[in-house]
């Protein structure tokens, strides 16, 4: 008769699946996998072409999921750069009654230059 970790370890290797152990806490200790897909785990390589249609899918899915989540961080990145730049020319730009002089001018400008196409600039708070 097989204990537990036995009957585990069977299973793990008829459904080619992982196996998570848990403490007496609940929290994760161990994995059980197989042998040669915790080396290429470590390796760092990822072979297709020994997958299942459903492995694969599983993968792809894995795939992109870590690459959102780092596009999420950059645009998150991206955006507070954006931010910091705008605070800081909200900072050092001049008084809003020059804005309104320079949007003005830019009116009067692109007005004569093309009677036929006319634009209006508008301030941006």
């Amino acid at each position: 008769m097989l204990n537990p970790l036995e009957k585990i370890i069977d299973l793990v290797k008829k459904t080619g699946d992982n196996c998570i152990v848990l403490d007496h806490q609940g929290n994760p200790t161990y994995v059980i996998m197989a042998f040669n897909n915790y080396q290429r785990l470590v390796a760092g390589q990822s072979e297709v072409s020994g997958l299942t249609e459903d492995q694969l899918l599983d993968k792809i899915n894995r795939d992109i999921a870590n690459w959102k989540a780092t596009q999420s961080t950059l645009e998150s990145d991206n955006w507070q750069s954006f931010e910091s730049a705008v605070s800081d020319i909200k900072g050092s730009a001049p008084a809003s009654a020059v804005n309104q002089d320079s949007l003005n001018q830019a009116n009067n400008n692109q007005n004569s230059a093309a009677p036929d196409e006319k634009y209006y600039f508008e301030p941006i708070d």
